[in-house]
């Protein structure tokens, strides 16, 4: 956390860009040198780089993220608005990815190299190359102006609204193609293991092999797909949130790089970087839930 703080600090204060400028676009040139003087000095801009890092450690160690420029509220005000949006999209997508990428996973690896397997890993591969902000105007148009099955899509309504159904399918399919992989890789791999051949020779059946066999050791490489597709759901859903008009996490995002507001551009890389770790400590208890020969005796 330390350094990505000192990183994405040292980025922004000798990046290119001026907040003030950029808040105030055409209107700055109306604006004398002496107001535009006192507002850098009300946001601590004209400090050196020492005073501004050290001023933002002892705010940050107080919970204090400092204030946004261009949004002019406290940056942990936005994020509290702004996170839960789209924390709700990104579990509800991962929902998706789980529901269906596992068992198209399982039954890929049970039809290996038959025309199930080739259809199911073709058509989900084929859609993940198209990237979101080509995919959501193209769902947009298939179901609300071609079929009209779904009403208008932009904006936000809660993760239980109509409204949230083409933004969810956008952001799963990426990491669905990931975990179907993994999971027919996983099952391929232990469906071929010893205990397998004896669960069978005790009879067994099929089912319920690989419920109680296969997919705790097959799940393994399937929780790091989910571990890294999480975070990347939650902070990087800036295309789709753009398209569909939802005021999340990568909106804020977006506005930050573009308008070179420092406070949020940090508060924002701060939380994502959290995020992150936080979803790699819950990867790293999963995997001794699910194979206990990971653990490690105290």
């Amino acid at each position: 956390m330390f350094a990505v703080i000192t990183i994405t600090f040292t980025l922004g204060f000798y990046g290119p860009g001026d907040p003030l400028r950029m808040y105030y676009g055409e209107q700055v040139n109306q604006i004398d040198e002496e107001t535009l003087n006192r507002l850098r000095e009300h946001y601590g801009l004209n400090d050196s780089y020492i005073e501004q890092y050290g001023n933002y450690l002892s705010g940050l160690v107080q919970g204090d993220l400092g204030q946004s420029i261009l949004m002019n509220r406290p940056v942990g005000e936005a994020m509290l608005r702004a996170l839960p949006v789209s924390i709700q999209l990104g579990m509800a997508a991962m929902f998706v990815v789980m529901v269906l990428g596992i068992p198209l996973g399982v039954i890929s690896a049970l039809r290996q190299n038959s025309w199930m397997d080739h259809t199911i890993l073709t058509s989900t591969i084929f859609l993940s190359t198209i990237p979101p902000f080509v995919l959501g105007p193209l769902l947009m148009i298939l179901f609300i102006l071609k079929l009209d099955v779904l009403p208008s899509t932009f904006g936000w309504e809660g993760v239980f609204s109509v409204k949230s159904i083409l933004p969810i399918i956008v952001l799963a399919v990426g990491p669905l193609v990931l975990v179907i992989r993994y999971t027919r890789l996983g099952v391929i791999d232990a469906l071929s293991q010893d205990y397998v051949r004896t669960a069978r020779a005790k009879g067994l059946g099929t089912a319920a092999i690989i419920r109680r066999h296969v997919l705790p050791n097959a799940l393994t490489p399937v929780v790091t797909a989910l571990s890294f597709s999480v975070a990347g759901l939650i902070t990087g859903s800036i295309f789709v949130e753009a398209i569909f008009g939802i005021p999340g996490f990568g909106g804020q995002v977006v506005r930050a790089l573009t308008g070179s507001d420092y406070p949020m551009l940090l508060g924002t890389t701060m939380v994502g970087a959290i995020i992150v770790i936080i979803v790699n400590l819950i990867a790293d208890i999963t995997y001794a839930i699910l194979d206990p020969r990971v653990r490690l005796d105290g």
